[in-house]
């Protein structure tokens, strides 16, 4: 099985949701610091990703606390279901396509169809679960493991993904970054 950079969607029914996305929204095309919601502002936005990179961030700060790449699912879940306002910014790192659907009609079809009503609550345990994880690793780990586990289990994000957005998800600066992979990595 692909593992997802994006661990809350694993062992999700993606086709599920990304049909349940199509069919209630759009397709919207954004390019480099768009956002698509913005911190303390009210937004009933969800949606998955088709091509580029969503950069999950606080306003004014310099922290990154996720990315969302292609597949995945995003929002400010559950602020978007109530259009309540945004925990945080989701700002495009690069240009790309994401599908976009009106998340406050999920409450309703929750009460309305058990299978869309499965389907969210195992969306919610897998989001619980990869936060955890990711609130482990931020308190458990230094942060050289923490940048070895990364390459490890995404080799890819080092072409995807600038290394100043890497050091601040891994919450150290661009130096901090730049001495662990010389030391790691002899670069």
């Amino acid at each position: 099985m692909k593992r997802h950079f994006n661990t809350h969607i694993e062992g999700l029914n993606l086709r599920f949701w990304h049909d349940l996305i199509e069919s209630r929204g759009s397709l919207v095309t954004f390019k480099r610091g768009d956002f698509l919601c913005r911190r303390g502002e009210p937004t009933n936005i969800c949606g998955y990703l088709k091509s580029g990179y969503l950069i999950y961030t606080v306003a004014g700060v310099s922290k990154i606390g996720g990315f969302a790449f292609p597949e995945a699912l995003f929002g400010d879940y559950p602020s978007c279901m109530n259009n309540a306002p945004a925990m945080f910014d989701i700002v495009a790192g690069e240009k790309g396509e994401a599908w976009i659907m009106d998340a406050s009609v999920l409450p309703a079809l929750f009460e309305k169809d058990i299978n869309i009503c499965r389907q969210g609550r195992l969306f919610m345990e897998s989001a619980y679960v990869s936060l955890a994880r990711r609130y482990y690793s931020l308190y458990a780990q230094t942060p050289a493991e923490r940048y070895i586990d990364l390459i490890n289990e995404h080799p890819q994000i080092e072409q995807d993904v600038p290394q100043k957005e890497i050091a601040e998800y891994l919450q150290i600066s661009p130096v901090s970054l730049c001495r662990i992979r010389k030391k790691i990595l002899g670069k």
